[in-house]
């Protein structure tokens, strides 16, 4: 099988790549799996750090997820997005596993059953590298002033990269109430220009 895809560095690997190398892993390749598990590692500790502060909790989390899918490998089903597969099924893992340790009934509406605080990681290039850390704090304070919904749509959209419809999918809502809720959500953030213009630019 040609594997000239893989790069020497999984954390190089290109977006591109993914389909392919998720295919792979459905196939039993260890080989992708591992390139996988290291390009989106860091991104789903990002993640899960906006749901909990427990850095135990998201990494065990992350390790669950991998080994149900390694497990589940000949079951798995073709994804279009690789990164929204694994950050659904992320999210769903960290909330079910703090609802266990408060030792509370697993409700039906589970997916409601945490915060989100907005962060942003040492290692996000993008922000360091364009934004002075005061800029970075104004942002970071209007963004956490948004209601959780608002907050978490708004990361996901910008900050993620996520479409409008993937997005839908990560907050168990319809794509229109989606784009209402950034909207609304936009409106409050232009009270704060300087923050306004720092998260528009992430998409440019």
């Amino acid at each position: 099988m040609d594997k000239s895809y893989y790069t020497n560095s999984s954390e190089q690997a290109q977006p591109s790549n993914m389909p392919r190398l998720w295919q792979d892993l459905r196939a039993g390749d260890e080989v992708a799996f591992t390139h996988l598990y290291n390009r989106y590692f860091t991104d789903l500790c990002r993640y899960g750090e906006r749901i909990t502060g427990s850095t135990e909790l998201i990494e065990d989390s992350i390790q669950d997820v991998f080994v149900e899918i390694w497990k589940s490998r000949n079951q798995l089903p073709a994804v279009h997005s690789v990164k929204y597969y694994l950050f659904k099924r992320l999210k769903r893992k960290i909330i079910k596993k703090l609802v266990d340790k408060r030792k509370t009934p697993l409700v039906s509406n589970v997916m409601e059953e945490y915060n989100f605080t907005v962060v942003f990681s040492h290692e996000s290039e993008l922000i360091n590298q364009q934004f002075s850390q005061e800029q970075q704090q104004k942002l970071l304070a209007a963004l956490n002033r948004l209601t959780r919904r608002q907050k978490e749509a708004i990361t996901l959209r910008f900050y993620d990269g996520f479409t409008n419809e993937e997005v839908a999918g990560l907050l168990s809502m319809n794509t229109k109430s989606v784009r209402n809720l950034i909207y609304r959500a936009m409106l409050t953030l232009r009270k704060d220009v300087a923050s306004l213009t720092v998260l528009l630019s992430l998409l440019s």
